[in-house]
């Protein structure tokens, strides 16, 4: 015998043919039990949700599932290597994955923003080269730029050896 919950919430015995009396009035004196139990089956477990693909302090969680949706192409994956190399090639190498990372997203979302670490003009010390000549208006020429934060520059050139 099989109890089933219709759409409409009742109780639905197959096969009748082997419902007895018995049967018929333990299930009326226990409907609403059955009802929820029959409910609670019916009900998906709870979905988790999905994990965390990348733990980039340089990212939001979505900003991470977004980087990673759909696997990285070929050309994509190169990028990303040449850039984790140069990067730690500069001395970031704590980060130097999460910085190459974060390009990945900016480069597929075609987001026209650059760090200082790509531009020629960061000079090893941290400086903009092109503040400290006077060559950007308005700019302090003792500016110390934040390396890691995207942002447009009219005086930015991509440095050798970067994409």
């Amino acid at each position: 015998m099989v109890l089933t919950l219709t759409p409409g919430g009742a109780l639905h015995v197959a096969p009748r043919s082997v419902l007895t009396d018995d049967h018929r009035a333990l299930i009326r004196a226990e409907r609403d039990a059955l009802v929820l139990a029959l409910q609670a089956e019916a009900e998906p477990p709870p979905t988790a949700p999905p994990p965390r693909r990348s733990g980039n302090p340089l990212m939001t969680p979505d900003q991470g599932d977004e980087c990673h949706a759909g696997g990285w192409n070929d050309a994509e994956i190169d990028t990303f290597q040449r850039r984790e190399v140069r990067f730690t090639r500069m001395g970031r190498a704590a980060d130097a994955e999460h910085l190459a990372e974060r390009l990945t997203l900016r480069d597929r979302q075609l987001d026209d923003r650059r760090l200082c670490l790509e531009c020629s003009a960061l000079t090893e010390g941290g400086r903009c080269h092109l503040a400290a000549r006077g060559r950007l208006p308005g700019v302090s020429r003792r500016l110390e730029p934040v390396q890691t934060i995207l942002q447009r520059c009219e005086g930015f050139t991509l440095a050798p050896g970067l994409t």
